[in-house]
């Protein structure tokens, strides 16, 4: 790999465009699918790099962006960047603090936009040097773990056929400049399931009268967490119940009550043992009790399995840049990147920017990122690429 010190003095004259980048996409966030004026802007900026084609919208807000390497065809590689803002009132105090209401990019998607748009000015830099094609995705409403379904559909892996696809995240947890993944699973099956309970109201006083569906709903809830206790072996699971609705007074036993909650597991097999306890659980208290009962139970979008060529590929390139190296340890967070390993071989890996400073966490409405940052992720990504276009044509 000759290209390292190019890309470090390349992504070094951008970096003051990165941050006005990244603070003008921060001052006006905006969540999924209404990602309009980012959409614009990340627009704008590509045909200020002179990409050779821009799609422009995608699903609706997205961007697609392709570099023709000089030296010819080859295999394409992607390098993705959510762009979706949280529902959050941010209370930073800041120039460049939100000016849309309720609404913040508290997840450093800010960041992974202006990461991807340098990494689009160092490879449009070494251009004449590159055999094959780098797609650059940028892809609306990760949050709600849609978007990159909806860029599929759209045909973001298509026309060039995308070979191996690379993404980043920040991550405050870790120093600053450190790259941290794993090959396997590194981010956890994301499903939500709804519980309705249907008992018998009536005066509080009188609940002998009744079928109350709060106490089902409280023995349910204990049952459901017992799941995690009782399931064999030590693959990771979560089953959390975070909403319980009902009841309109202090003195009325309800009709109805409606749980609502998340489960996340990384393998299948017990994906599929938790939806099967779940249904009997339910089933079994609400029978004892006289209720009725339904279940609603949605997957969303697989675990995020790092490909292990991929993963690779990032460890190379963080030697290569010079950048520490930390193996990650799976979480139970959602991450949609997993659609676009479903289909190619791919791999996200995190990248710090944290100091002794206390920073707060990702989704916290005080969070912001360290605009010395946005040089390092670009010089990354572009790294991934090169490397990635070697792998893949190997």
């Amino acid at each position: 790999m000759l290209f390292n010190n190019k890309i470090r003095k390349i992504a070094a004259q951008f970096s003051g465009k990165l941050a006005q980048t990244r603070r003008a996409i921060h001052a006006c966030p905006e969540i999924g699918f209404a990602e309009k004026q980012t959409c614009r802007e990340i627009t704008g900026l590509l045909k200020h790099v002179g990409l050779n084609q821009i799609r422009s919208p995608v699903a609706g807000t997205g961007v697609v962006g392709l570099l023709l390497g000089g030296k010819g065809r080859g295999r394409t590689v992607a390098l993705r960047a959510d762009i979706d803002a949280l529902p959050i009132q941010e209370e930073n105090n800041i120039p460049y603090k939100s000016r849309n209401p309720g609404v913040m990019h508290a997840c450093g998607h800010d960041a992974h936009i202006a990461m991807l748009i340098g990494a689009t000015m160092i490879l449009k830099r070494l251009q004449e040097e590159i055999k094959g094609q780098v797609k650059f995705i940028f892809q609306p409403a990760e949050e709600c773990l849609g978007g990159a379904a909806s860029m599929i559909r759209a045909g973001c892996l298509a026309n060039p056929k995308v070979d191996a696809i690379f993404g980043l995240h920040v991550a405050p947890e870790l120093d600053f400049g450190t790259i941290s993944c794993k090959a396997g699973p590194i981010w956890a099956a994301c499903d939500s399931f709804e519980i309705e309970i249907l008992g018998r109201g009536g005066h509080a006083a009188y609940h002998f009268k009744c079928i109350d569906p709060v106490l089902v709903a409280n023995e349910i809830y204990v049952g459901l967490r017992n799941i995690e206790r009782s399931l064999k072996g030590t693959d990771a699971r979560v089953i959390s119940v975070c909403s319980i609705h009902g009841g309109t007074a202090f003195n009325i036993i309800p009709d109805r009550i409606v749980m609502k909650g998340t489960v996340r597991t990384f393998d299948r097999g017990v994906q599929a043992t938790i939806m099967k306890r779940m249904r009997e659980i339910v089933a079994g208290i609400s029978s004892a009790h006289g209720a009725k009962w339904k279940i609603s139970y949605q997957k969303g979008v697989p675990a995020t399995v790092n490909d292990a060529g991929m993963n690779d590929v990032i460890i190379r390139a963080a030697r290569e840049m010079g950048q520490p190296f930390v193996t990650a340890v799976p979480q139970m967070g959602g991450e949609d990147f997993s659609c676009y390993q479903q289909l190619i071989p791919g791999a996200i890996a995190k990248i710090g920017f944290g100091t002794r400073k206390q920073t707060p966490d990702l989704h916290n409405s005080r969070f912001d990122v360290d605009d010395r940052i946005l040089p390092v992720g670009a010089a990354f990504l572009a790294c991934c690429a090169l490397i990635g276009l070697e792998e893949v044509s190997g």
